[in-house]
């Protein structure tokens, strides 16, 4: 199916860029965050797996061939009225309390109004606006998997923004009242590799136990299994001695190694 692109990158100050012909989400930004996001949905929106997965949903209206015709379906660059792509989304969306793959696909429907208010937020943001798009993306993934939908079932793309930009950054104490989770290319891991591994029923503590036994260190399981019970990076960085940024950076190595190591056995 072919694509008209749409620029999700707010900047204009760089030189005209023109974005790959088959796809809707793109950026000319060359690391952090949203280029993690979009370099991996490339490599995943045509796996044979995630595909089976989406067309077995009864309610997909036709078989897709690549997942950005799914974000078509979910309104992406309808008009804000449109309501067949809103409808589509609600359902989505009520597949996403439970599915992380439907989530995934939501979160991708809503990363351009994500990286704009993440670039409004930036300049007086802690951290600056790869910071703002962290806080960003996590905010938007605990929205999409606990949206009320019953209770909201129009307006949705615009209702999963204002709802994410509030919880991000403007109420006062949402480190207290949101946890951390993973995001980027360790959220993807996590859906995509770790899902369709050779025995996709492992609970996290299976996959952890068969990673250190394959020979994953043993401080980057520790560190992992406090991150998944709750701990937030920047309380460990302080028991450690360290940055929040050093944690993040050694959470993304043990994800790698994880991730490494699994899919070679």
């Amino acid at each position: 199916m072919a694509h008209t692109p749409h620029s999700t990158d707010p900047s204009t100050t760089t030189a005209p860029f023109s974005p790959p012909p088959d796809q809707l989400v793109w950026t000319t930004v060359g690391n952090g965050p949203s280029r993690q996001i979009i370099d991996e949905w490339v490599r995943y929106s045509r796996r044979p797996a995630i595909l089976r997965h989406v067309n077995a949903w009864p309610f997909m209206p036709h078989r897709v061939e690549h997942l950005d015709e799914v974000l078509e379906l979910a309104g992406f660059g309808r008009a804000i009225d449109d309501v067949e792509g809103d409808q589509f989304l609600w359902r989505l969306v009520r597949e996403a309390e439970h599915d992380d793959i439907a989530a995934r696909i939501v979160l991708h429907r809503m990363m351009p109004a994500i990286m704009n208010m993440a670039r409004r937020r930036g300049p007086v943001f802690h951290g600056g606006i790869e910071a703002a798009m962290n806080d960003a993306i996590g905010t938007a993934w605990i929205i999409i998997r606990t949206f009320p939908h019953d209770r909201r079932p129009r307006k949705i793309a615009a209702n999963l923004a204002r709802d994410t930009e509030n919880y991000a950054f403007v109420r006062q104490h949402r480190l207290r009242r949101v946890p951390e989770l993973q995001v980027g290319d360790e959220k993807l891991y996590d859906i995509f590799e770790l899902r369709y591994s050779p025995d996709k029923n492992s609970s996290f503590d299976d996959v952890m136990a068969e990673a250190q036994e394959s020979g994953v260190r043993k401080q980057h399981i520790e560190l992992l299994h406090r991150l998944a019970s709750g701990e937030h990076s920047r309380d460990i960085a302080k028991e450690m001695g360290m940055s929040a940024r050093t944690v993040r950076q050694h959470r993304k190595d043990a994800v790698e190694e994880v991730r490494r190591v699994l899919l070679n056995n």
